[in-house]
């Protein structure tokens, strides 16, 4: 009974991580309502997601509005023309397929083109937001830049968002965990990807913010 109820056990923590992924994706749809604010919340999303999955041991709540708050306005101006390109993208996309045949299959397929590299932006974008220092310009450049350099684990993560879309819309009341979920998976990835750049808190190295690939980059040229 003991090892039971041991909050040590392999159970228990496995149940509160799963509550905090749940806490986390209800505080990003709740962050997410006003529509205009979805970059910021899944910056914040992606900052605390991103602590969780290496275990660094904070609070997820305390993480999600420290990110929500410092990257409110950079994540706003990210947001928003993301956004906007988006769902351009999409309503063309759209527009053309109803359209039928001829040179509306050409534009459809250019469209849908352009909707992969706007996705592959995106899954990187808010991510490089929360856990780097660099103007929207840049976080641009680099999620692009990583996105290709990783190929195959941005196509894992978008047909996982993909799927993780397709259950919501089967079973709508899974919003409030799914998400959470896609965004752990996606977090584990992300998580690798910028490894060589963040600090490894359990050997003690500062947690202050960091310069980006660039100015390594740089340095290294420089040598």
């Amino acid at each position: 009974m003991d090892r039971l109820f041991n909050p040590d056990n392999p159970f228990w923590l496995g149940m509160g991580k799963i509550f905090d992924i749940f806490v986390l994706n209800t505080l990003w749809l709740l962050c997410c309502l006003p529509v205009f604010t979805i970059g910021p919340a899944t910056t914040a999303l992606f900052y605390a997601m991103i602590h969780l999955v290496r275990d660094e041991g904070f609070p997820v709540t305390q993480d999600f509005f420290r990110s929500f708050k410092q990257n409110f306005r950079q994540g706003i101006l990210l947001g928003i023309p993301l956004t906007l390109t988006g769902a351009f993208l999409m309503a063309d996309v759209w527009m053309c397929y109803r359209a039928g045949t001829g040179v509306y299959t050409f534009f459809m397929v250019f469209f849908a083109v352009m909707f992969l590299l706007w996705s592959f932006i995106t899954l990187y974008a808010f991510p490089v937001l929360a856990k780097f220092e660099k103007s929207n310009k840049e976080i641009l450049i680099w999620a692009f830049t990583l996105s290709i350099q990783h190929i195959g684990l941005t196509i894992l993560m978008l047909f996982v968002l993909a799927f993780g879309l397709w259950v919501c819309h089967i079973l709508p009341g899974l919003i409030f965990i799914v998400f959470g979920l896609v965004c752990e998976f996606q977090s584990v990835l992300i998580a690798s990807v910028f490894k060589p750049w963040l600090p490894d808190v359990h050997a003690g190295e500062s947690m202050e913010p960091l310069s980006f690939i660039l100015e390594d980059e740089e340095k290294e040229h420089e040598e």
